[in-house]
């Protein structure tokens, strides 16, 4: 685990190359020191190059939103992880509840994913979490652990540090919902839990996602299960994003 906090700004599909390039260099030009925070950004595909291009040699590393498991062949619309790196990419998300949900990506392919990156030299960061349906069953924990099995089980012990986790309850996506804190709380112990029953050595690095914005971000980070932030739409406003690095550089680790 990182001695500092990880605040990732995942962009999503917004930010265009040319908008992408505009604040990619706003947050070259705002973020000049930072000292408990490491901070990762993942723009959209087509914006990826120009926003990379910008944001070398800054304080900002950038990544991928997902990547393929593969380095070439027919799959059309997909990405491997070496253009990642060639691009200058640094990290990629795999599994996010989006691509789960509408794109039908199965657990064991996000598993792929996840073990091609890190075989690339790429961190990736695996997300994973329920919907309000599950929650409301009480299967949470049984969701979280379907999810995380077949990651845990694939990547090599001696390549998890190039492994994040990040916990985003579907429901509190770009929702406004918001977990309370003793939701956050015991969810991240849970997956402990399942990386120690994987005799997988020292401990996750887990983000918290959902809704994250400056309002409740305090209280969430000073928690100590959690050890940074997935954040979608904040990510996007220079204000916001901005407030967020300064809670989190304000907060002890």
């Amino acid at each position: 685990m990182s001695s500092k906090h990880l605040l990732v700004g995942n962009w999503k599909m917004n930010l265009g190359p040319k908008q992408g390039s505009s604040y990619a260099r706003q947050l070259r030009e705002s973020i000049t020191a930072l000292s408990r925070t490491d901070v990762w950004v993942a723009p959209p595909f087509a914006s990826l190059p120009i926003v990379a291009s910008e944001l070398k040699g800054s304080l900002i590393n950038v990544g991928a939103q997902n990547v393929h498991w593969t380095e070439s062949g027919a799959f059309t619309g997909e990405t491997a992880p070496s253009f990642l790196t060639e691009l200058g990419a640094t990290f990629s998300l795999t599994g996010h509840s989006e691509r789960r949900t509408y794109f039908g990506e199965t657990s064991e392919q996000v598993a792929q994913r996840t073990v091609a990156a890190i075989n690339a030299g790429l961190t990736a960061i695996a997300c994973i979490g329920e919907t309000e349906a599950e929650r409301s069953a009480g299967t949470t924990e049984k969701i979280l652990e379907t999810q995380l099995n077949p990651i845990l089980s694939s990547v090599a012990k001696e390549s998890v540090a190039k492994l994040v986790l990040a916990y985003e309850p579907v429901w509190a996506i770009g929702t406004g919902k918001v977990a309370s804190l003793d939701d956050i709380r015991g969810a991240h112990q849970f997956i402990q839990k399942v990386w120690s029953a994987h005799n997988l050595p020292g401990t996750a690095t887990i983000l918290y996602g959902g809704s994250v914005n400056p309002t409740n971000f305090a209280e969430i980070l000073a928690l100590k299960e959690v050890h940074g932030a997935l954040v979608g739409g904040a990510s996007i406003k220079l204000d916001q994003w901005m407030e967020l690095i300064r809670i989190s550089e304000a907060t002890a680790v």
